[in-house]
């Protein structure tokens, strides 16, 4: 029966050849990456039932080494003028190596979602500690800027040589919403006071007025 080249194809390796590949790319990612600050998403008052919680809190930041893949600027960058404001739509696309995540991260995160020694206990029982979460957040080091991961890709490229190498990170600027920033970083915690999502009114009595 016909079939394809047992001894040259781009779909199957040995562990060898995947092995020099992981390394070559974890490389790349040390010359020409980034130390970027990755935040576990911690449900307080979690709903077992909808898991769903009142209030979300990131108490952890951890140093993951990552490549920015829009090198040349934001994705998608630009300034929307709505009926609450201005609003910036910027995104990233971060590329991070799963081996790295898998072998580094990926236990610690798992305790912090199942053991409750680092924050309230999970019910998925740390399975998507595997990987990257969305709603998980990063912190940009070159503006302030902190980003939510809204989508995590598992297989750009595509099997190379039968297996994948790389996570790879859609976020989008974050956006508050009652959030709680207590990683004991100053530059991420008073990040939302900096870029003025807080904002203090002072009500003056109508008699204190200057008529």
């Amino acid at each position: 029966m016909p079939g394809t080249n047992s001894f040259f194809t781009a779909t199957s390796g040995y562990q060898g050849e995947q092995s020099l590949i992981d390394s070559l790319v974890i490389e790349q990612i040390a010359m020409y990456g980034l130390d970027l600050l990755y935040m576990p998403r911690e449900n307080v008052n979690l709903d077992q039932l909808l898991h769903e919680s009142t209030v979300d809190a990131f108490k952890l930041a951890l140093s993951i080494p990552m490549y920015h893949k829009s090198f040349d600027g934001y994705d998608n960058s630009m300034e929307m003028l709505t009926k609450f404001g201005v609003r910036s739509s910027d995104e990233l696309t971060l590329v991070m190596s799963r081996s790295q995540w898998t072998t580094y991260y990926a236990p610690y995160v798992k305790s912090y979602y199942n053991d409750g020694t680092l924050g309230r206990t999970d019910p998925l029982k740390g399975e998507i500690s595997v990987r990257p979460k969305e709603g998980d957040l990063i912190f940009f080091p070159y503006d302030g800027g902190i980003f939510e991961i809204k989508y995590v890709q598992f297989d750009q490229p595509f099997y190379q040589l039968g297996t994948n190498y790389t996570y790879e990170l859609q976020c989008e600027l974050f956006e508050y919403e009652d959030e709680i920033l207590d990683t004991s970083i100053d530059e991420i915690d008073s990040t939302i006071q900096n870029k003025g999502f807080i904002n203090t009114l002072n009500l003056v009595p109508l008699s204190n007025r200057a008529t």
